[in-house]
């Protein structure tokens, strides 16, 4: 990521020290998850923002970073696969 992030978005991205990382970054709460087959056929889940706003619907900005740059765009397109989405614009 950190090799091609910040040409396609415009922001720069620091090296990522293991995947369960990653899920910090992302634009909002509801998109920072992650989910991995083990090798004894569990599923882990890393949810750091928790798992409501999946069930809830709403996509927010991330606490914990700047807004991303592309934020317009990333609401634009979840209205349009999701349009019953509620979206907590950045204050």
């Amino acid at each position: 990521m950190h090799l091609w992030f910040e040409g396609k978005f415009g922001e720069a991205y620091e090296p990522l020290t293991c995947t369960d990382d990653a899920p910090a970054r992302f634009v909002a709460p509801a998109f920072a998850l992650g989910v991995r087959l083990e090798k004894d056929d569990a599923i882990s889940i890393v949810a750091l923002f928790g798992l409501q706003d999946v069930f809830d619907m709403v996509i927010r900005p991330n606490p914990t970073r700047s807004l991303a740059r592309g934020w317009d765009r990333v609401i634009a397109n979840a209205r349009g696969r999701w349009p019953e989405i509620t979206v907590i614009e950045p204050a």
